[in-house]
């Protein structure tokens, strides 16, 4: 078997020096998902270069800022599952760590590795979505904020330049009223009963005071090319109490804007079939009398 050149920085200095010009560029951290992709000759080894990035610790943690939370691109998922600061502002999103798969994975796999394979099965991806979470992306000339959905390009395909890493994730900090509360969930189905890859997943973030909703945001997961994020759903929902009427106007929304394939893994019409009932699972655990 050829394997690819390989290369392990010491600092973000060393790493934009040690890059070779000819090589197409694959980040390695956790290595949960590009092994595999090796393995089963999805990369071409003779012309690939994995730059091994688990040195850089300037890339590990999360911290609070005035108005965002900053997540740097090599947490876990286990240390993302754990973090109080992330039960506080993104439940959703540590709902979705919990459930990413065995405690092995979640202790290698991270956030960036997540962001940077592009699939629309990522479990932290509709909670980054539902979040309007930004990436902080890199290169040798500097840095720059995208829009987490202008990172992908399709299904395992990225936006970015050849070389670009993406060094953290931001996610903006809501105003929460008096009275109300941050809540959250992340729900997925798949292939068994613990540890699946999502064949449809659904995100839900919201401030609320019992049934009445301040503020929701929704995002999908493998229901589409990219991740999908139901924007008219916060239109229906925001400044309402839920009630049945609600929900179904919420489902329709979904049901005209998912549009799923039929892969390896499943069938466009279970993964249609599933989304909403996914979405109402979701919404009456977060809001409830």
């Amino acid at each position: 078997m050829i394997y690819p050149e390989y290369i392990q920085p010491v600092s973000l200095t060393d790493l934009w020096g040690k890059f070779p010009q000819d090589k197409k560029i694959y980040f390695l951290a956790g290595g949960t998902d590009l092994f595999n992709y090796l393995r089963d000759g999805l990369i071409d080894a003779s012309s690939s270069c994995f730059v091994d990035i688990s040195l850089l610790k300037q890339l590990d943690g999360i911290t609070e800022e005035s108005e965002n939370i900053r997540i740097g691109a090599l947490t876990t998922f286990s240390t993302i599952s754990e973090s109080g600061l992330l039960k506080k502002y993104c439940p959703d999103l540590v709902a979705a760590a919990k459930v990413l798969g065995t405690p092995q994975i979640a202790n290698r796999a991270t956030i960036g590795g997540n962001i940077g394979n592009a699939s629309p099965a990522g479990d932290a991806l509709p909670s980054l979505a539902a979040h309007f979470a930004k990436a902080e992306v890199a290169n040798s000339k500097g840095s720059r904020l995208l829009n987490i959905s202008d990172v992908f390009a399709g299904p395992k395909k990225t936006t970015l330049a050849n070389g670009e890493i993406i060094t953290a994730v931001v996610i903006p900090k809501i105003k929460v009223k008096a009275g109300f509360t941050v809540v959250g969930t992340f729900k997925k189905i798949g292939g068994r009963k613990s540890h699946i890859i999502a064949k449809a997943s659904v995100a839900v973030f919201a401030v609320v005071k019992n049934k009445s909703v301040d503020y929701i945001s929704v995002a999908l997961g493998a229901v589409g090319p990219k991740i999908i994020e139901v924007r008219n759903i916060s239109k229906i929902l925001s400044g309402k109490k839920v009630s049945p009427e609600l929900t179904e106007k919420c489902k329709d929304e979904i049901r005209k804007i998912a549009s799923p394939i039929d892969d390896f893994r499943s069938t466009a019409e279970y993964r249609q079939e599933v989304i909403c009932p996914l979405f109402e699972q979701a919404l009456n655990e977060i809001v409830k009398d």
